[in-house]
């Protein structure tokens, strides 16, 4: 689907790229690659807000892909707010200092806001405004350098790039949360009505070096929500703060046939979905557990669950998959309703330890 749009905007078929781009966005929706499509083809249809949404997006999937700040950058300057695009060129740097369509487009806001200082009025008409829309970089995305973590004499963590407080830490996953439960609604707002009952993160559009890590047999496959299914009599009640001892008595088995999960600390009920979660269905072993690990890492196997990182541990060292993770967090809410409660491990987040890399696969999993 991605290669279709790709031919559709050689030919300079925007419209029908940009249409093919966002069919494409419902099924990856953490691959930055579509997302830069999608906001080079807003920006020549001279969509600026849009564009620069689409690679800001891009950007927080992929935080060491320049070609995302690059791009946002130049849909801000078009949409004439040059100091903000002067900072996504500054950030951008920050990633790779040596790059020179960054280096340059800094240069050309730097004139640009230097002459309206000293004419007000001549952004619409300066060159940076005009000639931007000609560069284009190629989609093929950064390289991420994973740094080995680093231990104080006594084991603590020493962070390279400044440890995150507790309020930064919220405002992080608030935004990545609220950012792609938004695009999540208007992607599947678009979909067909013959389709609105199937989920949008589907495997059966998967390659095959993605699927290699999805081993639960028949689990990853469309599944139709079931109708006239018997709720339990607490049904999405409240449960509070669980420990995951607490939350493994929701598991496929429990008699009262009351499904729990959790998903980066936040509890959903998926007790609506028997044909997933209890004790027949292809998630049975998943159920009554935290997702959070293997969702980061890329495996949806049981071994993958009730592990508890520090994320922005991982993010510290170059590894940084929390968009992914915060994009499930988002789907769950929009598929299941909101969360029931939250586990208690994830509520001391920066206490955890440092993930362990080498078990980070480069896949994706379907829940």
């Amino acid at each position: 689907m991605k290669e279709k749009g790709n031919e559709l905007f050689k030919k300079n078929d925007f419209e029908e790229a940009l249409y093919t781009y966002t069919k494409a966005a419902e099924i990856y929706m953490y691959d930055s690659s579509i997302w830069l499509n999608r906001s080079i083809c807003n920006r020549k249809l001279e969509n600026w807000e849009d564009a620069a949404t689409d690679a800001e997006i891009a950007q927080e999937i992929d935080p060491r892909n320049v070609k995302a700040y690059y791009n946002r950058a130049v849909a801000l300057q078009l949409g004439s707010k040059m100091e903000e695009a002067l900072e996504i060129c500054k950030k951008g740097l920050q990633v790779q200092a040596d790059n020179k369509a960054l280096q340059q487009l800094k240069g050309e806001l730097q004139r640009t806001l230097a002459e309206v200082q000293a004419c007000p009025g001549q952004i619409a008409s300066s060159p940076a405004a005009t000639g931007a829309s000609k560069k284009e970089m190629s989609l093929q995305e950064a390289k991420t350098e994973v740094k080995e973590p680093a231990y104080s004499k006594d084991g603590e963590y020493q962070w390279q790039n400044g440890n995150p407080s507790e309020r930064e830490r919220e405002e992080t996953k608030k935004m990545l949360t609220d950012m792609f439960r938004s695009k999540y609604e208007e992607l599947k707002q678009r979909s067909e009505a013959a389709q609105s009952k199937r989920s949008t993160l589907q495997t059966d559009h998967y390659e095959d070096s993605q699927k290699q890590g999805l081993v639960l047999s028949g689990g990853h496959r469309p599944l139709d929500r079931p109708e006239n299914v018997e709720l339990p009599e607490q049904y999405h009640h409240a449960v509070g703060l669980l420990s995951p001892t607490q939350l493994e008595e929701y598991g496929c088995d429990n008699r009262d046939r009351r499904y729990l999960l959790s998903v980066y600390g936040y509890i959903f009920d998926v007790s609506d979905r028997p044909d997933k979660y209890d004790h027949d269905g292809p998630y049975a072993s998943l159920t009554g557990k935290d997702l959070t690990w293997g969702l980061f890492a890329g495996v949806d196997t049981v071994e993958y669950t009730n592990k508890f990182y520090d994320l922005f541990k991982a993010r510290d060292l170059g590894k940084d998959k929390m968009a992914g993770v915060c994009s499930w967090l988002a789907w769950y809410e929009t598929e299941y309703g909101k969360p029931v409660g939250k586990l208690e491990p994830w509520q001391r987040e920066s206490e955890l330890p440092a993930p362990p890399l080498e078990e980070i696969e480069e896949m994706c999993v379907v829940m």
